[in-house]
């Protein structure tokens, strides 16, 4: 009786736990369905007002571009592709202000279009000639290349001469009203054209690398003919009909160069234009600072860098030298930035570099829209000074170890 009465309780205990087992796992799989279907239903938001200082504020979430990745491909260094983006963002605030647009990397334009629009203009015999593969890739049948056309030459020395490619990047930034959180009615457009300044061609394939240097003038008009070029297609969407679109052209510095390039025209197409009728040059030189470019550009400027070193190797004999790059629009030198090396041995130490460059950079560097001093030991950040066109004084962060 006692071990039956056992056998029958410990059925009921077993019963009962395997019960709570299946609610568990069915609440579990509720609770993941619920969570699933909240992280679908986010709200779209624009980041908050209060923290946008002199930027676009945006749409959130995030939606990454459909041409992401595109800006890293084809730049000729890494300093043009920062510069080239960050400068864009610097023009088009003129046309669409951060107060009354919002910002999203949604771009009209897929990678797979913006890379075929950097092709050369096929002729028949050459596509023709390509796989099925080839024509799909290179989009061949609607031929949207905006660079010269080969002429089918395959020779890379008269290709060079000849028909060298121009156009190396495209980069598209998209705006949208105020209060469109949504990101569902786009308000406006720019284009940046990257320009090529220099052509990098093989005569054999992993042979050596020879280089032409392309005519200023020629990379000028090519830029303009192309952006005409992109107006047209761009407005033969129903969506980009009736916006103004904004264009800037930039030409990249060389491979070798520790500089970044400049931008040299722009100009904004109503929203009932269809024409591009007048552009606007643009003046900017980028340089190392001391140099005899900085020099001829704004002498003051590159002796008072020169002084500025100088007494910080009067005062830390660990210090060796800053190396210094600004950007002149004109004559007026409006970026600066600053690496300065020094061998790290205390955080008293640090502090002491970063309060007295703090005093130097404001009695050198006062009159400049924004600068960056950037102190480093090695590849190790250790403290970073900073001044915006709306700060009154520097910023000073020093880094924790």
């Amino acid at each position: 009786m006692k071990r039956t009465l056992f056998l029958i309780i410990t059925s009921i205990v077993l019963l009962t736990a395997c019960g709570n087992n299946n609610d568990n796992k069915n609440n579990q799989s509720v609770n993941k369905q619920e969570t699933k279907t909240d992280s679908n239903n986010v709200k779209t938001i624009a980041t908050d007002k209060n923290v946008q200082g002199d930027n676009y504020r945006t749409i959130l979430p995030f939606k990454e571009s459909k041409a992401r990745g595109v800006l890293q491909d084809n730049m000729a260094n890494s300093y043009n592709g920062d510069d080239f983006e960050s400068g864009l963002l610097t023009l088009r605030k003129d046309v669409f202000p951060t107060d009354g647009y919002l910002y999203q990397d949604k771009k009209k334009q897929d990678k797979n279009t913006l890379k075929s629009y950097l092709n050369p203009k096929y002729t028949k015999k050459e596509i023709d000639k390509m796989s099925e593969k080839e024509k799909e890739s290179n989009k061949a049948s609607e031929n949207l290349g905006l660079n010269p056309s080969h002429k089918g030459e395959d020779d890379p020395e008269k290709i060079a001469e000849q028909s060298p490619a121009y156009l190396s990047n495209i980069l598209e930034q998209d705006f949208y009203d105020s209060g469109d959180t949504k990101g569902k009615n786009i308000k406006g457009m720019t284009i940046g054209l990257a320009m090529n300044s220099v052509y990098y061609y093989q005569k054999e394939k992993d042979g050596e690398t020879y280089s032409k240097e392309l005519d200023d003038k020629e990379i000028e008009k090519q830029g303009k003919q192309m952006a005409s070029e992109i107006l047209t297609r761009l407005r033969a969407n129903d969506d980009l009909k009736d916006i103004p679109i904004h264009f800037a052209i930039y030409k990249q510095s060389d491979q070798n160069s520790i500089t970044p390039g400049e931008f040299i025209a722009n100009t904004t197409v109503d929203d009932d234009q269809t024409k591009i009728n007048k552009w606007k040059k643009i003046d900017q030189v980028s340089a190392l600072l001391p140099s005899s470019t900085a020099k001829k550009y704004n002498e003051n400027l590159n002796n008072n860098f020169k002084q500025f070193n100088d007494n910080l190797q009067s005062y830390f004999t660990n210090f060796t030298q800053a190396v210094g790059k600004v950007k002149f629009d004109g004559k007026k030198p409006t970026q600066l930035t600053i690496d300065l090396p020094i061998d790290y041995y205390s955080q008293a130490e640090t502090i002491g570099i970063t309060q007295y460059v703090t005093e130097q950079a404001r009695k050198y560097f006062d009159n400049i829209d924004s600068y960056e001093i950037r102190i480093k030991d090695g590849n190790t950040p250790r403290a970073l000074i900073s001044k915006s066109k709306e700060d009154k004084e520097p910023q000073v962060h020093i880094y924790n170890n």
